[in-house]
């Protein structure tokens, strides 16, 4: 549930990134494209008013001289036509100027083609009554002076466009790399964004099912293997306990007819005390092959620690073992407490047996925590049973849960594969943390379990 939580998580913030940046990379190309439309419209407009006006003017001109020399009323209505086109188009194009010299300028135009106009169609109305005869010179040569100052002024205004023009190339081509530039930030983030989802989703979810997969399918084949050890525990007890049996009973006779204190009494003896010792062996292994199931009560973990160190206590005072136990009340567990007892005894011995030698501490402790279990991150109950001795190698502590794995001369090597079992059917684990020559701590996990469910177990 914790990794489909996780995954979506991942998702929903990748997808957020991608639309954010999508909508970052769909602005930026907006401007451009306008950028583009802009730069194209004034490269094609307003940096060529002088061009259009200069050649108007010219055409006026010419019209003004036909007319003076042919008196035609079309030339008249033409000129006039073209007066006022001329003038819509200059004050149509006015808004569009950028820089502070063009529109001077052309505000200068505009009054001088105004001031043009008005004179030439003076000269015109006064000729139209003359008929074909010329106007004076000097009108004329007045119109002619007038359109030489507007030439003259399309001039100035041309360089002026000149060097607008050339700023605005400059600052269209800045404009673009900037523009370009942050769409290349904006891939680049995009690209990273992916590549992070993906080790993300990978680390976060496809790397921690792979390691789930890898330990389900361990324990799988270990459950495979114990339910035909079971198998083979049940043939085998059954088959070895009844020789044993008539052994037994057959030794037994035979003490009655030996001599006290002789060595046939001795060998009888240690007959029966291997004879026992091959029970033991047999009994530990149905136990570990076919544990029973746990009796769950909600229990105090502070009780079953405390039933270990009343047990132990009497037993320590008398060595120079010290055996403490750091407690949190209120701490519930299901559990079977004779189970636990077991477990908890067999960590304790083995503590004690690695300190035999110079003595040290052995500490209890129950605490609350939250740890990975069986595949997810949830409440456990951590019960701990730590010591001062020599430690475990990292060699043996690979295998110390392996069945009939022991450093023991006389052990059997299924005491603590028998504990991890009744761990594993409390729906637990147990984990073992060595350091050589600093100690070893056991910790078992458990789920936790809400007080208002208590229903403490008593003996």
């Amino acid at each position: 549930m914790k990794i489909r939580a996780r995954s979506l998580g991942y998702a929903l913030a990748t997808i957020g990134l991608a639309l954010v940046l999508a909508w970052a990379g769909s602005i930026t190309w907006r401007e451009l494209r306008q950028l583009h439309r802009s730069f194209d419209l004034v490269q094609a407009d307003a940096f060529h008013l002088s061009d259009y006006i200069d050649a108007s003017v010219a055409d006026l001109n010419d019209s003004v001289h036909r007319f003076n020399l042919s008196g035609h009323a079309n030339d008249h209505i033409a000129f006039q036509k073209k007066c006022q086109a001329l003038q819509a188009w200059l004050r149509a194009r006015q808004p569009n100027i950028t820089t502070l010299s063009q529109r001077e300028l052309t505000s200068q135009l505009d009054t001088s083609i105004t001031l043009y106009v008005a004179h030439a169609t003076q000269l015109m109305a006064e000729a139209a009554p003359a008929g074909k005869a010329p106007s004076p010179a000097a009108a004329l040569e007045q119109v002619d002076h007038e359109a030489a100052s507007i030439l003259a002024l399309c001039e100035k205004l041309r360089s002026a466009e000149r060097a607008a023009q050339t700023q605005f190339m400059e600052d269209s081509r800045g404009a673009l790399r900037w523009m370009q530039e942050l769409l290349a930030v904006q891939i680049a983030l995009l690209v990273f964004m992916v590549v992070t989802g993906i080790v993300a989703v990978y680390r976060g979810v496809i790397g921690p099912l792979r390691v789930e997969l890898g330990q389900s399918r361990a324990l799988a084949a270990r459950h495979e293997k114990l339910a035909a050890l079971g198998t083979l525990a049940a043939g085998v007890a059954h088959e070895i306990r009844n020789p044993l049996t008539a052994i037994n009973v057959r030794l037994h006779s035979l003490k009655k007819n030996l001599v006290q204190a002789s060595s046939e009494q001795e060998d009888a003896l240690v007959i029966g005390h291997e004879i026992q010792r091959l029970e033991r062996i047999v009994q530990e292994f149905l136990q570990f092959a076919r544990p029973a199931d746990p009796k769950l009560h909600t229990v105090s973990a502070d009780s079953l620690l405390a039933r270990v160190q009343l047990l132990f206590g009497s037993q320590f005072e008398k060595t120079s073992i010290r055996l403490n136990l750091e407690s949190v009340p209120d701490i519930w567990v299901q559990a079977d407490p004779h189970q636990m007892e077991q477990v908890l005894i067999n960590l304790v011995q083995n503590a004690a047996q690695s300190m035999q030698a110079s003595g040290g501490t052995i500490t209890l402790r129950v605490r609350n925590s939250t740890s990975r279990l069986h595949g997810s991150i949830c409440p456990v109950v951590m019960l701990e049973v730590s010591d001062t001795g020599t430690g475990i190698s990292p060699e043996v502590r690979k295998r110390i849960f392996d069945p009939f794995f022991t450093t023991k001369e006389e052990g059997t090597g299924l005491g603590l594969a028998i504990a991890s079992r009744i761990i594993e059917k409390h729906g637990g684990s147990i984990e073992c943390r060595s350091e050589v020559n600093r100690g070893t701590t056991f910790v078992i996990l458990l789920p936790h379990t809400k007080p208002e469910l208590t229903d403490e177990f008593s003996n």
